[in-house]
């Protein structure tokens, strides 16, 4: 899928908004998931992609609000467990690793939650 047939998709903020920021053009992607008390976090690198949709709904201002990334990447999360355009691919997560990350794949359009994405022949 390209990034034009995305953005000119009706609705779906968090699908366009996320395929924009991975543009790898592959339905699965990682997103780091490290934990913000780990002793070698750092915010501007573990948390960019949840401060950037924090900053893209608006519910960060830099310079104005306090960074709290915790906030942003509970966030972030709530949003992929509600859109039905994401499924965590759990079994491909590594969370017990000094580099933690969840996968993802994009639902197909018209597709559900744990269905193939492949046509059945």
């Amino acid at each position: 899928m390209d990034a034009d047939a995305v953005r000119a998709a009706p609705g779906g903020k968090l699908r366009r908004w996320l395929i924009e920021q991975v543009d790898s053009g592959r339905s699965v992607f990682r997103v780091p998931w490290k934990h913000a008390g780990k002793q070698d976090y750092t915010g501007d690198e573990d948390a960019a992609l949840f401060k950037a949709w924090a900053l893209f709904k608006g519910k960060y201002r830099e310079g104005v609000d306090k960074p709290d990334p915790p906030t942003w990447k509970t966030r972030l999360r709530c949003a992929l467990n509600k859109s039905s355009d994401f499924e965590e691919l759990v079994s491909r997560s590594q969370l017990d690793v000094s580099d933690p990350y969840k996968v993802y794949r994009v639902v197909p359009e018209g597709a559900r939650r744990g269905e193939d994405a492949s046509p059945a022949d």
